[in-house]
């Protein structure tokens, strides 16, 4: 599963100096790992697609490998026999530069992201079962 989207960018603004985007993944031996990327810019943005909601909304654009992208969740795979190690990056919000943001409260928030999202899969796993059972 690839739930990437395309944005349509509308326009962009400069960031401050310090604004990072901050993101979690949880590691084979279960930890949480967080990555903070330098905002580069801010933009208005269009999501565009098939399952694309109408509206614009902010978003940064973050410097990610060799590329500049929007920042959102990259989520590139499912759970494969049976692992339960969510290797997906989650978007957990902007620690701006006046507020430094401790790694304890980004540890929390990843905690928190990771468990909300293996909640939607057995969720989802659930109803995939019980369409198979009813069909």
């Amino acid at each position: 599963m690839n739930e990437h989207k395309h944005w349509k960018i509308l326009q962009i603004i400069p960031a401050q100096d310090g604004w990072k985007a901050v993101h979690c993944q949880e590691t084979e031996n279960k930890e949480i790992e967080i990555s903070n990327r330098s905002v580069i810019c801010w933009a208005l943005v269009e999501s565009i697609g098939e399952n694309s909601v109408v509206g614009t909304q902010v978003r940064a654009i973050e410097q990610a490998s060799s590329d500049l992208v929007v920042v959102e969740d990259l989520i590139e795979t499912e759970n494969i026999d049976g692992d339960t190690t969510d290797r997906n990056w989650y978007f957990l919000g902007y620690n701006d530069p006046d507020s430094h943001k401790e790694s304890d409260y980004w540890i929390q928030q990843g905690n928190e992201r990771l468990r909300a999202e293996k909640e939607k899969r057995l969720e989802r796993k659930g109803r995939q079962a019980a369409l198979r059972a009813a069909g």
